[in-house]
């Protein structure tokens, strides 16, 4: 047992300190958490800037194009009325091809574009143009395929996707297939 004197003795030091005596973990808690509480922020309080990335953003006029979809035999699907914003830039030109089946065509992923490797055959795509849409057939639907859209999602198979809405163009439901490329222009 602790005698009288020790324990006044303690209590004196005790309150010179100022150490509180008599706290349960619980009010060590509550006045801890008292200490922390800070006003409440909303998600209009934060500002929302992006940081500057460099991009040159540039105001061009949108690509237009039209085109008939191809057809084989007495099938006829309409006409494929396009428009879109470029991608470059700086200065550049649409390039609408359609090639009979099977064709050749050298392209591979560089970032998020398909640029062409090989130059094609004459009047077609040429070494730096960008791979932009593709005829795709869905069974007897066609459609056009965004190659750009597709690789900017940077999956694992984003290319791969891309080559199988190439491969749609088996012969089976048209005898030809159309690409469109973007040229930067020199």
């Amino acid at each position: 047992m602790v005698s009288k004197p020790f324990l006044l003795l303690l209590l004196n030091n005790a309150a010179a300190l100022r150490l509180p005596l008599y706290r349960t973990p619980h009010s060590v808690l509550e006045a801890n958490r008292a200490a922390l509480v800070l006003p409440h922020v909303r998600m209009d309080d934060i500002q929302q800037t992006k940081p500057d990335s460099g991009v040159l953003l540039v105001d061009r006029p949108e690509f237009v194009c039209s085109f008939e979809i191809p057809k084989k035999g007495i099938s006829e699907y309409g006409t494929v009325n396009m428009k879109f914003k470029p991608l470059l830039a700086t200065e550049s030109e649409l390039v609408v091809v359609r090639y009979d089946l099977p064709f050749g065509l050298s392209a591979e992923p560089k970032g998020r574009v398909a640029v062409v490797t090989a130059d094609g055959k004459e009047g077609g795509e040429k070494v730096g143009d960008i791979l932009r849409f593709t005829l795709k057939w869905n069974q007897n639907e066609p459609s056009m395929f965004d190659i750009c859209k597709c690789l900017e999602r940077r999956l694992e198979n984003s290319w791969d996707q891309c080559v199988q809405a190439l491969v749609t163009n088996d012969g089976t439901y048209a005898d030809q297939i159309v690409l469109i490329f973007e040229r930067p222009i020199e």
